[in-house]
């Protein structure tokens, strides 16, 4: 099991991202738009008690950066006098990854993106570091194309997980919106 502080472990990603891709940035920002980052959440997923937010940030012609959060809270119960067990009484999941993604149209932002990501994953109280990838599609919708849809679908392998924990979990984005600017 991985035990780090999270909010310092956040803290110091958010400071990678941003220190390390300005300079990069403003040397290859395309002439067409002066959109480079979006920020989207899916507004949908807490119907089902699911949340996932994401920063995606441009970093050339054909690639982003960001990263991404979610969690989702399942509540268990038994089959006898409708009392929950005090153990299992709900389920966690919460969530935060660094990614890549790669869009082979040229056009960052929008179209089809494969990735690979990389963080902490905590389930039931049990925290692991994990990597995989994902696969994406997005769209830009609007007069001012500053609407932002998305779609995704990955698998994370959870590492030093145990037995009763399966290594591989799917990660699924649904319907993100959110803005371009």
């Amino acid at each position: 099991m991985v035990k780090f502080k999270s909010a310092s472990f956040v803290v110091a990603v958010v400071i990678l991202i941003f220190g390390f891709s300005e300079l990069p940035l403003n040397a290859q920002q395309s002439t067409e738009s002066g959109k480079q980052q979006v920020f989207s959440a899916n507004p949908f997923g807490l119907l089902f008690q699911l949340f996932n937010a994401e920063y995606e940030r441009v970093i050339s012609e054909t690639s982003t950066i960001g990263f991404g959060g979610s969690t989702l809270r399942i509540e268990n119960e038994t089959d006898y006098d409708w009392e929950p067990d005090p153990i299992t009484e709900t389920d966690r999941y919460i969530n935060f990854d660094v990614f890549w993604r790669f869009y082979p149209s040229g056009n960052p932002l929008v179209g089809w993106a494969f990735g690979a990501k990389l963080g902490i994953t905590s389930v039931n109280d049990q925290t692991h570091l994990g990597y995989g990838f994902d696969l994406n599609r997005s769209w830009l919708l609007g007069p001012e194309e500053n609407f932002y849809v998305g779609l995704g679908f990955g698998l994370k392998r959870l590492m030093g997980a145990p037995d009763d924990l399966i290594p591989v979990i799917p990660t699924i984005r649904i319907a993100n919106v959110g803005f371009v600017f």
